[in-house]
């Protein structure tokens, strides 16, 4: 039996028994009714859904909420609506035994709400047009809960204090509820407690919009100590009470502290200012956070700044700001402290304010290269490391005259600058900074790689603590032996006193290495070192020279090579296009006959103009003029993969001196060109007989094949047979089937004029397939059984006669052989 039952009937039995005055027992009532309306009173409509998103049947509820310190009993409680006036909606029942403990809240819902205390239909009013209104009404009728939305009154619906009311909640959108602003506050001002709720939160505390705000962050240094100022807007309607707010500090991603903040009024802030402390030396990120139970937008609670203390710990180390058209600019950054760092939304801005932003990270004592495009700075500098590349976000051109640059975080927060003026750089070199661990006197200098930068590796200026370095110097043939020079010097901030010298030779293009020459060394601040070796063997030799020391931190600069040439022809000219046809330009191809993996250039000589030219793992490179050329080149052959290099100087169509030496001034090969190596043949080539094989007249002939750039010559030949060879295949062949048979021949010579005829057994010529054409020692001719009418010939057997004219000797060459055509 509820609560207000055992009341009553207590009191009737104490009436009875005790003979109480009536106007006692009157006065009692009168007291429970008063208590009872109290009570009742703390019963109010917390959040309604009159509205649901598609559909409204079985989706509609409502929330009431027990804002007292007693448990209320809902029976004989009503549920009122109204359009036109208020009617019933749901009546609990007398003793339903539904109550609300205090301060909880009850969720009334039709059949498919979740969770509900009680399932009931509804149907409340949607508005739209007028206003509409929902109320709860206490068992005797004397407290009602009105909540008025929409407007105009045309009805005039009465609310709690007034009819008809003058106060109304907005009309919400589908699918949001309405909510009251704080649980169970109640001012019979529908205007001022509710509020449209995006985010409905049936049988749960509302959450009202509340909205604070940070924008940014201040960090000042007073006397070595740091301070945090900032601001804290309340962008809302309603006040954020004393200490219901804080806000949360960290630096470095660490906890620091924790405050308290004191009241903020409605679309209002405060200012914060707290003292930071002493740090020391270093780079920090400081962040504060706002944290409110109550915020409902959290992307703008949060600001951040960062602030240097002392020497930076990274400085702009390299910068290419003058790179030819195939390579590109880059800037390099060196961590020079002994801690790893993130630079995300890092940026470089130079004098015009133009900035080059990258993120990524830095590891102690490394580098970090930014630039567009990471692939091609690979190929231009193949030494790099990838894992220390970035790729910007944004690029601004440098200056190649005067510009200044600095490098800051996201904060704006520099951590170093740099200027320089253009016309100390040849182009593709880079700048580097000679010391990046000291602030005093900053010297910038060039690049004095031969590669013109060293991006992710040390700068080609900067001493190593300790650092040995080694330079070919040169030999001199000695009769059957050869006296070495090399230069070892201490160029480190301290010297390394002992070393071993090691000596190695590769021959040809073998991979393997023999040391020949080993000593250790005493070494002061430099050194001249000579040693003899015996000549090596014919061949085309490597000299490695090695320096090797425990205490040396730079293994870059330990070795160096040498070369000699002893009667080799490791890469030769092989084919000259000197008198090409109109509109078509000259070239000429060199063969690589051993890859020479340590070899850098060699030099191209036509008469007195001398070409510097990269050694290539090509087996064919190409010489021609101009850019156009190649372009024509291209075009009109297969030359996609062959390096095709430009400033060839004018050829002569009388003969041409032409010489090739490697970058230690051997010669390879000098040779003169003259035109009857082609017979005067205008746009033919004239071609090498064999690339191993010195260039004299006889290894020299006109291409049977017009030109062939890039590939075999036409008439190449391993070794001239001793005498002629003719076979045919296949013997026999049959026409009528469609098949074809080829004639093979060998000539001792590398060029003749070529007859072959073909004759019946009755010694009539009855094919005639080539006459006097000018062939290579070797070749392939295929005939497809037809005779000079284009007929197929008869089955049998027929004689094949070749003939060949040596171009040089004029000598005749004969041989005979036979071939059978079936059926």
């Amino acid at each position: 039996m509820d609560n207000r039952k055992q009341q009553i009937a207590e009191i009737i039995s104490l009436v009875k028994q005790y003979n109480i005055n009536r106007f006692i027992f009157i006065f009692i009532l009168i007291f429970i009714s008063i208590s009872t309306l109290l009570v009742s009173q703390n019963i109010v409509i917390n959040e309604v859904l009159y509205d649901p998103t598609g559909a409204d049947t079985g989706y509609e509820w409502i929330e009431l909420y027990n804002a007292g310190e007693q448990s209320v009993n809902l029976s004989s409680w009503m549920i009122q609506k109204a359009g036109i006036q208020f009617g019933l909606v749901y009546a609990f029942e007398l003793f339903s035994g539904y109550s609300i403990a205090p301060h909880s809240y009850f969720l009334i819902g039709e059949e498919f709400v979740s969770n509900t205390d009680l399932t009931a239909d509804l149907a409340f009013q949607n508005g739209g047009t007028a206003t509409d209104g929902i109320r709860i009404v206490s068992f005797n009728g004397q407290y009602t809960d009105t909540v008025l939305y929409d407007s105009p009154n045309s009805n005039n619906l009465p609310d709690d204090i007034s009819s008809p009311g003058q106060y109304f909640a907005p009309d919400v959108d589908g699918g949001n509820s309405l909510a009251r602003k704080h649980d169970g506050e109640d001012s019979n001002n529908c205007e001022l407690d509710f509020f449209e709720c995006e985010n409905p939160t049936p049988g749960e505390p509302n959450l009202y919009p509340v909205d604070l705000a940070i924008y940014e962050l201040n960090i000042t240094e007073i006397e070595g100590i740091l301070w945090l100022e900032t601001e804290v807007f309340n962008l809302s309607t309603e006040i954020v009470d004393n200490s219901a707010a804080s806000l949360e500090i960290t630096v470095n991603n660490s906890f620091f502290n924790i405050y308290d903040l004191p009241e903020i009024l409605p679309e209002s802030y405060i200012d914060f200012f707290c003292e930071l402390g002493l740090f020391s030396a270093g780079y920090y990120i400081v962040e504060i956070t706002v944290n409110y139970l109550f915020d409902n937008n959290l992307e703008n609670n949060s600001a951040s700044n960062s602030i240097l203390i002392g020497s930076s710990p990274l400085v702009l180390n390299e910068v290419m700001f003058k790179p030819v058209a195939s390579n590109q600019e880059w800037i390099e950054i060196f961590n020079r402290s002994d801690s790893g760092y993130l630079v995300d939304n890092f940026a470089i801005i130079d004098a015009s304010e133009g900035q080059i932003s990258f993120s990524g990270s830095i590891e102690s004592q490394d580098f970090l290269v930014v630039c567009l495009d990471q692939n091609l700075l690979l190929e231009i500098y193949p030494d790099a490391n990838p894992d220390k590349i970035v790729e910007a976000e944004s690029w601004t051109a440098l200056n190649n005259t005067e510009e200044s640059l600095k490098l800051v975080d996201q904060y704006e927060t520099k951590f170093d600058s740099t200027s320089y003026e253009g016309s100390i750089c040849p182009t593709n070199f880079s700048i580097e900074r000679v010391n990046p661990f000291s602030d005093e006197n900053i010297v910038w200098d060039v690049c004095q790689d031969s590669s013109g930068g060293t991006p992710t590796l040390p700068n080609s200026m900067l001493p190593f603590e300790k650092d040995l370095e080694l330079v070919a110097d040169g030999f001199e043939v000695l009769q059957n032996q050869i006296e070495h020079s090399v230069i070892i010097k201490n160029i480190g901030l301290e010297n390394i006193t002992d070393a071993v010298f090691i000596c190695s030779i590769i021959l040809d293009d073998d991979i393997a290495e023999t040391e020949i020459y080993q000593q250790e060394i005493a070494i002061f601040d430099s050194l001249l070192f000579t040693f003899i070796t015996e000549i090596t063997p014919i061949g085309y030799t490597t000299f490695k020279y090695e320096i090797i020391s425990i205490e040396d931190l730079n293994e870059y600069n330990d070795i160096d090579f040498s070369f000699y040439n002893n009667n080799a022809l490791p890469f030769v000219v092989n084919e000259i296009m000197y008198n090409p046809n109109e509109e078509e330009p000259e070239w000429l191809e060199l063969k690589i006959n051993y890859f020479i993996f340590a070899l850098e250039e060699f030099f191209l000589i036509v008469d007195e103009d001398t070409l510097s030219l990269p050694f290539s793992d090509n087996e064919y490179i190409l010489v021609t003029n101009s850019n156009e050329d190649v372009q024509f080149l291209q075009s009109n052959y297969d030359l996609e993969n062959i390096p095709i290099f430009t400033g060839l100087s004018s050829l002569s169509n009388n003969g041409e001196q032409i010489s090739i030496i490697d970058e230690c001034n051997n010669l390879i090969e000098s040779f003169f060109y003259i035109s009857d190596w082609n017979d005067d043949l205008k746009g033919i080539s004239i071609e090498r007989v064999n690339p191993r094989i010195i260039a004299n007249l006889e290894n020299w002939g006109p291409a049977v094949n017009v030109c062939t750039p890039g590939t075999q010559n036409s008439i190449f030949v391993q070794v001239l047979p001793s005498n002629v060879k003719l076979s045919v295949n296949p013997n026999p062949f049959s026409p009528y089937q469609s098949e074809r048979t080829i004639f093979s021949f060998k000539l001792p010579e590398k060029l003749s004029r070529v007859t072959i005829r073909i004759f019946d057994l009755k010694g009539r010529l009855v094919k005639k397939l080539v006459d006097q054409t000018l062939q290579a020692s070797e070749g392939d001719l295929i005939w497809d059984g037809r005779g000079d009418n284009g007929k197929n010939l008869p089955i049998g057997v027929y004689i094949v006669l070749m003939e060949a004219t040596s171009r040089e000797s004029e000598k005749v060459y004969a041989k005979k052989t036979t071939v059978v055509i079936g059926k």
